[in-house]
């Protein structure tokens, strides 16, 4: 293989691994698990964006409340998007809310 279809094969590569920044974190009243799990979710559901195997903040949201709904018990709800209000009733210990870059993730547990 010469130089430039090595160097080639390599760009195409580093194309397919995508780096999102580090999440922030703004509220977190939720045990270490489930914080992990929601930044798990949360990055699979935008590189999935990224991918354009979903379409819309609100299929991230449907994506992440359906991991959520088959891993913990009970209703989980869900907000993503770039700007949103929220102003929610929720179970002790079941509230975060962060970013990962512009994307806003809000995830917390009521009924």
């Amino acid at each position: 293989m010469t130089d430039q279809s090595q160097a080639g094969a390599q760009g195409q590569n580093a194309k397919e691994v995508i780096v999102l920044p580090k999440p922030e974190m703004h509220i977190v009243d939720m045990s270490k698990a489930e914080v992990d799990f929601a930044i798990e979710v949360a990055n699979k559901g935008i590189i999935s964006l990224f991918k354009n195997e979903r379409r819309s903040f609100c299929e991230v949201a449907q994506f992440i409340k359906k991991e959520f709904d088959k891993t913990f018990q009970g209703a989980w709800h869900v907000f993503v998007g770039k700007h949103f209000g929220a102003w929610v009733t929720y179970e002790t210990h079941k509230l975060v809310y962060f970013h990962i870059g512009q994307a806003g993730f809000m995830i917390y547990k009521h009924g």
